[in-house]
């Protein structure tokens, strides 16, 4: 009996588990972190992007520029003038963007620069680890003081038979 109940018991919650999320929706998975390439490769990207933008107003104002100098009446001139300002406004902001990007970018930049050092700096030291212990059993193993001290007399004995 207690087992049925049990079994009733989780089959209520499933079900209520199943409206809730009908109803509410699931939690979502997050989705990974972008790696530091991908992060400055886009950066990258939105920059050539503002580039583009930023071209294509300097060539705008060029011509606005020449219609100035080819206009007669001084209301025209105003007009191409206020509507050359307005184009001017917006070149200016895409270049703070492209600026703040820019930064942006260097930062990533040089976060992955210091990550590349650490582990630089972690494969160095394995390397020295191994190195000392290598070196300490070839000093230990094959290295033998006695046979130094007998070539250091040998060579004093021939230097004084010179």
């Amino acid at each position: 009996k207690t087992q049925t109940l049990k079994t009733l018991f989780d089959i209520i919650r499933s079900c209520c588990n199943t409206i809730m999320n009908r109803v509410f929706g699931k939690k979502k998975k997050a989705a990974p972190a972008p790696s530091l390439s991908d992060a400055s490769s886009g950066l990258g990207g939105r920059m050539d992007e503002m580039d583009k933008k930023i071209a294509g107003l300097e060539n705008e104002l060029r011509v606005f520029k020449d219609k100035i100098k080819k206009a007669t009446s001084p209301a025209a001139k105003k007009n191409l003038q206020k509507r050359a300002m307005e184009v001017l406004k917006r070149k200016r902001m895409y270049e703070n963007q492209r600026d703040v990007i820019a930064s942006q970018q260097f930062n990533i930049d040089q976060a992955s620069f210091g990550i590349e050092s650490a582990k630089a700096n972690v494969s160095t030291v394995a390397a020295m680890k191994a190195a000392n212990t290598e070196l300490k059993t070839v000093m230990k193993n094959d290295l033998n003081i006695d046979d130094i001290d007998d070539i250091a007399d040998d060579m004093a004995e021939l230097m004084d038979d010179f």
